[in-house]
């Protein structure tokens, strides 16, 4: 599902884009009328750390959104769920019936801070690296006094992409209370929730992807992010590019954002649904669809 692909990937990239380099920075210490608020502990665990900087919609520590999925003579369901941090989890199913004959394909795409594994079912599907985790590594071996105007800075960006998002509110729908951006690509209509990343609606030529349900206290199983035995044997994906990331909480600290957003939208993996084919065999899926 390329098109899906493409499509989410323009827009979540343009949302973070907006707290571009330069931009004016906001401290804790409160609005333009000066009402102090009491400065929030700095991260001392790469956990805490990534909280602020991937965090989500409402102060939510996790989210869960259940997904139909319909087409011409094609139905399915998809799962996702995502922490603060950027952890998130993938799980779809897909049905099709040609005359009498019913096909079937399902998939699953795991984030975690170190790794982003994506797979069909009955495949060792494919492997890459996640940057987040190399990026908290760098800000915890700074000396405490040096990471607190990192800290600052990341605050003072969402910040910045809060106002950004009322200022140029764009057109607007609302699915299930929540509302999304609404833009159109190509041929594909996607109303994505921008403070979390995720679609709300998807719609395409071969079909349509739409929020059922959300749920900002789901109950994950406590390896929800952890990858199973058979990502052992899953074919590596040569990194796309070399960061330095001390040099990004530089830039960060200076209130320049363009390289950690890069980061943070390259571990927000799309999943690469791909429709049943009657060509193939019985598990027509042998690889995803990038």
């Amino acid at each position: 599902m390329t098109g899906l692909t493409r499509a989410l990937g323009v827009v979540s990239l343009a949302a973070l884009l907006l707290g571009c380099p330069g931009a004016a920075r906001k401290t804790e210490a409160g609005s333009e009328a000066g009402e102090a608020k009491p400065a929030a502990p700095i991260p001392a665990t790469e956990a805490e750390f990534l909280a602020e900087l991937v965090p989500l919609d409402g102060g939510a520590q996790a989210i869960q959104v259940d997904y139909a999925i319909t087409g011409p003579a094609l139905t399915g369901t998809m799962t996702t769920s995502i922490t603060t941090g950027g952890q998130r989890r993938d799980q779809w199913e897909l049905v099709s019936t040609l005359g009498d004959t019913q096909l079937r394909a399902a998939g699953v795409t795991i984030v975690n801070a170190k790794q982003i594994w994506t797979a069909n079912e009955g495949h060792p599907g494919e492997l890459s690296d996640n940057h987040l985790a190399e990026l908290a590594r760098a800000y915890l071996r700074l000396e405490p006094d040096a990471r607190a105007p990192v800290v600052e800075s990341i605050r003072a960006w969402h910040a910045l992409l809060a106002e950004q998002r009322k200022a140029t509110a764009g057109d607007r729908a609302e699915l299930l209370g929540v509302s999304c951006l609404q833009t159109r690509i190509a041929a594909q209509n996607v109303c994505m929730w921008e403070e979390t990343g995720l679609l709300l609606r998807y719609e395409g030529s071969a079909f349509t992807i739409e929020a059922t349900k959300i749920n900002r206290e789901p109950k994950l199983p406590a390896n929800a992010f952890e990858l199973p035995a058979e990502a052992a044997g899953a074919q590596r994906a040569e990194p796309a590019h070399t960061y330095d990331y001390d040099q990004i909480l530089t830039e960060i600290a200076a209130g320049s954002y363009g390289n950690v957003s890069l980061l943070v939208v390259g571990s927000k993996s799309i999943p690469s649904l791909r429709l049943p084919d009657p060509a193939a065999s019985s598990n027509p899926q042998d690889s995803p669809d990038h």
